[in-house]
C-alpha cells in the first residue's frame, strides 16, 4: 500500500567532489575534506559539513548518525548527506507487511541490514529491495533479549552476550555470574550495563562502568568497576546518550545516571511516586535532546536536570493532553524527526526554522479523540489488559538508503492471540508494521572504518545526490532540478551541522 501526505506546517580521507562532470553530467564546484576518524572509544563522529551560500543559509551537509530509540542504538557509522528542498515537498509513505502477527516492532540497522526485533524473542531482516522479511541468520538463535546485540567497534565487532562481552568472539569482558546484566552500551573506552541481583534477600540493582578497549585482555566486570548502586530495585533504561565525554542514562523511575571523570554521579533523582521516563536521546544541532513520558514533549540535556522545552513537539489538537511519550528520535534530510504515543504521531522540525510540522500518523485507525487519553481503551479492559495497552507507539526511526524507516508497536510487543484479535486482520496488521518515508534529497549509507586512508566522493547532479567510493556510489537519492540550482554557489563548512559535535580527530577542506 502506497499513499502521500501531506507535510503541513581510522585515519580517512574523505572527498568531497563537486568538479568534474562525469559520463557528460554537469556537477557543481568541488572542494576536498581530510578527515582524520582517530581511535574508536564508541563515540558519537557527529558532523562532518555544511554547505551555506552566500548569507550563510544552511543549503546541506553531511554528518554521521547516532541514536539510541528505546532498546536498541543505530549504527554510528551511518553517514547522510542531504540537500534541502525549496519549497514543501509531501512526503511518500508506504507501508509494509509484518514479519509475523506481532503487535509490535522495534527496528534498528547494522551496516546494509535494518533489523526488526519482536515479542521480546524474534528478531527478522528486512530487505528493502524485495521489502520482505526473514528470520535473522545473526540474532533469531540467541532469542536477542532488549538491550543486547552488539556494535561495530573500529576495525572489529563488540557482541553483547548472556555469556559475556566478547570482541571479534574473543572474551573482552566476564559478566557477574549471579543475578541479571541487560541493556549494554559502549562509549568513552567504557562498557556499561545494568546488574539486577540480591544479597541477603534483599534486591538491588548496580549501573557498571567497566574500562575496556580493543587489545586489552579479558576484564572481570565486577573487578575494579565504578558503579552506582540505584535507588530503587528493578530499575531499568529504554535509552543511553552521551554529551561532552559524559555518559548518560535514565531508570524507568525517572532518575539521571551520569559517568563523567571517571566516577558516576546522580544527575537527578528518581521517583517512585511520579513518572519520568526517557525513550531516545540524540543530539540534533547542537543540542542534546531526551524524548520523554508523560509530557510527550522533549528535554535538552546539558548538565544536570535537563529542560523541559514545552511543546516539543505539540499535539493534534482532536486528542487529549494527557499520557504523552515522545519515544522515538531520528534524522532524515537536515530534520528532526519525533515519534509520539498514544496516537503514533509523527511530527519534524528544521534546524533553522524553529516549527513543528505534523506529517502522519503511523495507524489509519482509530478515528482521533479526546473524550478517551488512549485508543480502545474499553477493548483493553474487557481483554483483561491495562487500559492502555492498545495505545499506538512509533518505536523507532531509522534512515536508510534514501528513505526513513519508522516500526509502529502497541504498548507492549507480543503476539496476537483469538481472545485480543478484535480488528480486522488489516488493520490489526498496523500494529507492528514497518512504514517507509520517503522525500527527495537525503541518503544515508555506511562507511567501514580503516586504519589507512579511504576516498569518499560527494556529488550532485542535477536530478539526484550520491555518495561514492572510487567508482562504487554507495547510495542516492533522487533531487530536484531547483534543488541543484540552489546549490550551485554554496560553499561547505566544517565541523557544524545537525549531527552533534565532531568527534574526528580532524577535518580540513581545501580547494
Amino acid at each position: 500500500m502506497m499513499f502521500r501526505l501531506p507535510q503541513f506546517i581510522s585515519s580517512g580521507l574523505l572527498l568531497l567532489l563537486f568538479s568534474a562532470p562525469v559520463l557528460g553530467e554537469d556537477l557543481i564546484l568541488g572542494h576536498t575534506v581530510e578527515i582524520e576518524f582517530g581511535e574508536d572509544r564508541g563515540q558519537s563522529f557527529g558532523n562532518l559539513f555544511e554547505l551555506i551560500d552566500d548569507e550563510g543559509n544552511v543549503l546541506g551537509g553531511a554528518g554521521f548518525l547516532d541514536v539510541y530509540n528505546t532498546r536498541f542504538r543505530n549504527d554510528r557509522y551511518k553517514l547522510q548527506f542531504y540537500i534541502k528542498p525549496i519549497k514543501q515537498t509531501d512526503p511518500l509513505i508506504s507501508r509494509h507487511p509484518v514479519p509475523a502477527r506481532h503487535t509490535g516492532l522495534f527496528i534498528f540497522d547494522e551496516g546494509e541490514t535494518i533489523y526488526g526485533w519482536a515479542d521480546n524473542r524474534h528478531t527478522y531482516e528486512f530487505d528493502t529491495q524485495s521489502n520482505a522479511w526473514t528470520k535473522s541468520q545473526r540474532y533469531e538463535a540467541d532469542h536477542l533479549p532488549s538491550g543486547f546485540g552488539g556494535m561495530k567497534l573500529g576495525n572489529g565487532y563488540l557482541r553483547f552476550r548472556r555469556s559475556g562481552v566478547y570482541f571479534n568472539d574473543n572474551l573482552a569482558v566476564r559478566l557477574p555470574a549471579s543475578g541479571r546484566v541487560y541493556n549494554f552500551y559502549y562509549a568513552e573506552h567504557h562498557l556499561f550495563f545494568f546488574h539486577q541481583d540480591q544479597t541477603n534477600d534483599k534486591q538491588f540493582t548496580k549501573i557498571y562502568a567497566v574500562s575496556w578497549k580493543p587489545g586489552d585482555s579479558a576484564v572481570d566486570a565486577l573487578t575494579n568497576s565504578p558503579t552506582i548502586t540505584c535507588r530503587y530495585p528493578r530499575t531499568t533504561p529504554f535509552s543511553w546518550g552521551q554529551h561532552q565525554g559524559r555518559v548518560i542514562t535514565v531508570g524507568n523511575y525517572g532518575g539521571i545516571y551520569t559517568f563523567v571523570d571517571g566516577k558516576w554521579i546522580e544527575e537527578l533523582q528518581g521517583s517512585d511516586q511520579t513518572s519520568y521516563q526517557v525513550y531516545a536521546h540524540m543530539h540534533f544541532n547542537g543540542t542534546s535532546y531526551m524524548a520523554q513520558y508523560p509530557t510527550g514533549n522533549l528535554f535538552a540535556y546539558d548538565k544536570g536536570p535537563p529542560k523541559h522545552l514545552a511543546n516539543w513537539p505539540p499535539k493534534l489538537p482532536q486528542v487529549s493532553p494527557s499520557a504523552r511519550e515522545a519515544m522515538s528520535l531520528g534524522i532524515y534530510g537536515g530534520k528532526m524527526y519525533v515519534g509520539v504515543w498514544p496516537w503514533a504521531e509523527l511530527w519534524s522540525m528544521g534546524a533553522d526554522a524553529n516549527q513543528w510540522n505534523y506529517i502522519a500518523r503511523g495507524f489509519t485507525h482509530p478515528e482521533l479523540t479526546d473524550k478517551q487519553v488512549h485508543p480502545y481503551e474499553k477493548q483493553a479492559l474487557a481483554q483483561g489488559l491495562v487500559q492502555n495497552h492498545w495505545g499506538q507507539r512509533i518505536t523507532s526511526l531509522v534512515p536508510h538508503g534514501d528513505a526513513l524507516y519508522i516500526a509502529t508497536s502497541s504498548k507492549g510487543s507480543d503476539q496476537w492471540t483469538p481472545d485480543r484479535d478484535f480488528l480486522p486482520k488489516h488493520q490489526a496488521d498496523e500494529y507492528g508494521s514497518l512504514l517507509k518515508l520517503t522525500l527527495p534529497g537525503c541518503v544515508t549509507t555506511t562507511i567501514d572504518w580503516q586504519p589507512t586512508p579511504i576516498d569518499l566522493r560527494f556529488y550532485v547532479y542535477p536530478n539526484r545526490i550520491e555518495i561514492r567510493r572510487g567508482k562504487t556510489t554507495l547510495g542516492s537519492a533522487a533531487i530536484t532540478r531547483e534543488m541543484y540550482n540552489g546549490v550551485l554557489n554554496s560553499t561547505p563548512r566544517p565541523q557544524t551541522g545537525v549531527f552533534g559535535p565532531t568527534a574526528l580527530k580532524s577535518i580540513r577542506i581545501r580547494r
